[in-house]
């Protein structure tokens, strides 16, 4: 089943709107900045601004970082889809929850023996998607989900199955995640995946080379907003994959990726085409970034379609990750262009692509490959 992306949203480090988003995409902008707690590079999202009515409901409620990055991404899929006063569903995917209020609160515990009122429910993970549904007065299903790195890739697959099922006709799915905390930091960096500060502070993480550089985190958000009917929105998810790795390696995917292959290969079964543009989760990793390859050769051969990712400008943002993905492939085709880490050099093309898949995947082994397309309406 085809769904029709009515509209989409997003925020990174690389812009808070499509125009700029799609600039730094487009010219190689560097977007890192040195963490001033342990020194180590991340990807903020700066210059975040609400609309006015947003502004005032987010200030209005403690809000946790996350809450704030989805609440922006969101409201752009909303009013593009031309969704409010609609009823509408909502998955959220996202890794670590509100970990900067967890954060806050517990260091607050230790210090003054009990902690704030409001701790819950602002620390849930369901709190993110309560907020969306507040903010935008739905009633229907309002809930989030955590599956590691995957998690908003796994918050697009539900949707699809209830737009399936016909339970909802419309869906507001995504992710977002504010991981730029010392505790969160210093996490990714005793697993010993984490980038250095490197001579080239341009790009600190390097995704797709031969010899990657670690990954580096980021924070970021993004939405889409589908429904079940076929209208006339330029943009449609035309399939679906998803798998488990069965015998895992410490970071969750075997040598040959083989929860990629089985994602990989539904997704495109769905859909009935090969991919012109296939988006890598591609944390920067060497483990991770070699078994993707190896799992991408598997299915398409060594002359595969043009690999790319966007990490380089948004960093690693977890359960945000493949939902952003996701947007950066519609902005590309949006673009006609081709859109490569700036370090890698462009290929020569026939024709700009109007197809891709997206892929994301994480610890636990949890992988799913998304199909999206320029619509018939087109």
């Amino acid at each position: 089943m085809t769904c029709s992306i009515a509209g989409y949203g997003a925020v990174s480090a690389a812009g808070t709107s499509r125009a700029a988003s799609a600039q730094t995409y487009a010219s190689g902008s560097p977007c890192s900045r040195r963490d001033p707690a342990t020194g180590l590079p991340v990807f903020p999202v700066t210059n975040l601004k609400h609309s006015p009515d947003a502004a005032i409901f987010s200030g209005a409620r403690p809000t946790d970082r996350a809450g704030k990055l989805a609440l922006a991404a969101a409201e752009m899929a909303v009013e593009t889809a031309g969704w409010r006063g609609k009823e509408f569903s909502i998955l959220v995917g996202c890794s670590r929850g509100p970990t900067e209020s967890w954060e806050q609160t517990y260091d607050e515990f230790l210090r003054e023996g009990r902690p704030p009122v409001r701790t819950s429910p602002l620390t849930t993970l369901g709190s993110l998607a309560f907020l969306l549904a507040d903010y935008f007065g739905t009633t229907e299903l309002a809930t989030g989900m955590s599956v590691t790195c995957s998690s908003g890739s796994h918050a697009i697959l539900q949707g699809v199955a209830l737009l399936q099922s016909g339970m909802t006709d419309r869906v507001l799915v995504g992710g977002t995640e504010a991981p730029l905390t010392t505790f969160t930091l210093r996490q990714m960096q005793a697993l010993r995946v984490y980038a250095e500060p490197a001579d080239d502070e341009r790009y600190p993480t390097r995704p797709l080379t031969g010899d990657p550089t670690g990954m580096a985190l980021g924070e970021g958000a993004a939405f889409l907003a589908l429904e079940r009917r076929a209208n006339h929105h330029p943009f449609a998810l035309d399939g679906v994959g998803f798998s488990r790795e069965r015998h895992q390696s410490s970071t969750g995917i075997s040598a040959a990726g083989t929860a990629l292959q089985t994602a990989m290969l539904a997704a495109t079964t769905q859909s009935d085409r090969q991919p012109d543009a296939i988006f890598a989760h591609a944390p920067g990793t060497r483990k991770g970034d070699a078994a993707e390859r190896a799992a991408i050769e598997a299915v398409f051969g060594r002359e595969a379609s043009i690999i790319t990712s966007m990490k380089w400008a948004t960093g690693h943002t977890f359960g945000a990750s493949g939902p952003l993905a996701v947007v950066a492939a519609l902005q590309m085709m949006e673009a006609k262009a081709i859109w490569l880490p700036p370090y890698l050099p462009t290929p020569e093309v026939a024709k700009p692509p109007e197809n891709a898949l997206i892929n994301a995947t994480g610890f636990g082994g949890n992988a799913v490959s998304i199909s999206v397309t320029l619509s018939a309406a087109t």
